[in-house]
């Protein structure tokens, strides 16, 4: 691999150093069969800032500073769109938050926020305590042999159908089903990343007939639902219309009020030009069509779930690898969970929401796991102008830029031993002493994930009500744990992993 020129020549474009790519595509097809080893190779050889191709036209540039990070997704946020990758998306999730571009995403936040507020994640702390209590009671056994992977993933999407569809949610037999259907959706679309790859979207193979049949599953599955509850709400006596969780009348809460209906009753928000709500007669009002409906709710419910479930996952692994921790977690528990308070049928207090602030350290573990393996692995971006990245280089229109926390989490100008497993270095001194963008699971600034508090208290309650009654060893011949990042970073081929009864 042979550097590029640091400056202009006859006029051309100063590119940063970075693999030359001989074969159309060659390095492409490395990046998409494992992407990690392949970003981290070219980060240790080029620096901060690297470039190389993607077939004969894509420019793409690596960026692993978090001062640049910083600049591209907050302060210069505009100067860039979705990458490609992640526009294929829209297949699946139409113009959901994920996907959606400039005013329309702004707009369609602002419709989707009020599901997402301190008082809302406050009850679906609730949710999810008893979910994941049903999940566990109804399936686990003592030394029973599973795939944590596919455990976590099969909890997550009934907690998050829960929080969703209310009283409508999921049955946990349809939970596995709704699973191989994600993941079929989630590996096709990888497939699609290469441009010369996608003559299987008009081909009847067998993998692109599984796709169709995955992805229509799931939209009869969502746009039943909301017609479920479209008409649930118009059954409902006008009185009960304010009897939203966590407002004025929340003892009046029949169940109707779960994260879709708040999505439908978003007509009622104003949208002012900048970008706050008002009540002002002047103010545009916008509505979700049920096509909108659809798609906020296809990406909350694929969105909702995977990250939680892969952090979960790892965090289990990384536990049963480091039994001091582990002590050291389910101390903190014990002492958090007295015998005072809500009583559950075998005699143990259950969590609250306000017990995730005295869970410090079982957060810090959480912090840590996913610092070794963000589920969101790598972000992208796409210019749509030209963007003086600092007084070298340009970065031309119609260039792709990649941000990856797994290699900033991973960065010993950072993080000291940065593949040791170590919760007690998130001190609050530590935090407070790396750039933001050091770390960063669930990305930043405008377009950051607005999911984060639900994840993050969906993450704690789970891990601390699992621990508190079992201890999940790994498996003698699991020890070669692969990762597998696709769309998030999962364990190739799952973790078998051993359940013991405390």
């Amino acid at each position: 691999m042979d550097e590029k020129p640091n400056s202009k020549n006859n006029g051309q474009m100063a590119f940063p150093p970075g693999p030359d790519e001989i074969i159309p595509y060659h390095l492409a097809l490395k990046f998409i069969s494992n992407p990690i080893p392949i970003l981290m190779e070219i980060a240790n050889k080029y620096g901060d800032i690297s470039h190389f191709k993607f077939g004969p036209t894509l420019h793409v540039y690596l960026v692993n500073n978090a001062y640049h990070i910083e600049n591209i997704l907050v302060k210069h946020n505009s100067n860039f769109i979705k990458s490609p990758g992640l526009r294929l998306a829209k297949r699946v999730l139409g113009n959901g938050l994920l996907t959606n571009e400039g005013s329309a995403h702004k707009i369609q936040r602002q419709l989707v926020q009020p599901a997402f507020s301190r008082s809302r994640v406050k009850i679906y702390g609730k949710i999810i305590l008893e979910h994941c209590l049903e999940y566990v009671d109804s399936t686990w056994k003592d030394s029973m042999v599973l795939d944590i992977h596919k455990e976590m993933t099969n909890m997550t999407i009934s907690i998050i159908s829960k929080i969703l569809f209310g009283t409508n949610n999921l049955a946990i037999s349809d939970i596995d089903k709704i699973s191989n259907s994600i993941t079929t959706i989630i590996e096709y679309i990888n497939k699609l990343r290469l441009p010369f790859l996608r003559f299987i979207e008009v081909l009847p193979l067998p993998l692109t007939i599984r796709y169709r049949q995955a992805l229509r599953s799931l939209d009869k599955l969502i746009y039943a639902k909301i017609e479920e509850r479209k008409e649930t709400a118009e059954s409902r006596p006008s009185n009960e219309s304010n009897s939203l969780p966590g407002g004025t009348n929340e003892s009046q809460n029949t169940g109707y009020f779960d994260m879709l209906s708040i999505l439908i009753k978003s007509s009622d928000i104003k949208i002012t030009e900048n970008n706050d709500e008002s009540t002002t007669n002047n103010d545009k009002a916008a509505k979700m069509t049920n096509q909108q409906l659809r798609d906020e709710v296809m990406t909350i419910f694929l969105a909702g779930h995977e990250t939680t479930a892969n952090a979960l996952t790892w965090t289990f692994y990384l536990l049963s690898q480091h039994p001091q921790v582990e002590s050291k977690i389910i101390g903190e528990i014990a002492s958090v969970f007295g015998n005072e308070g809500n009583i559950d049928d075998n005699g143990d207090r259950m969590a609250t929401f306000e017990d995730i602030s005295k869970l410090k350290y079982t957060e810090m573990v959480l912090m840590e796991s996913m610092r070794l393996y963000p589920p969101s692995w790598a972000i992208g971006r796409q210019a749509i102008k030209d963007y003086a990245l600092d007084s070298r280089y340009v970065i031309p229109s119609g260039s792709v830029i990649i941000m990856s926390q797994y290699l900033m989490h991973h960065d010993s100008r950072y993080f000291s031993q940065p593949w040791r497993f170590y919760p007690e270095r998130w001190s609050t001194e530590f935090r407070s002493s790396i750039p933001r963008f050091s770390y960063f699971p669930f990305g930043g600034g405008p377009r950051s994930c607005i999911g984060e508090p639900l994840a993050w208290t969906e993450g704690i309650i789970i891990l601390a009500t699992i621990l508190r009654k079992w201890k999940i060893t790994l498996e003698e011949n699991a020890q070669n744990v692969k990762l597998q990042p696709i769309a998030t970073l999962r364990p190739k081929n799952g973790i078998r992993m051993k359940l013991h009864k405390r």
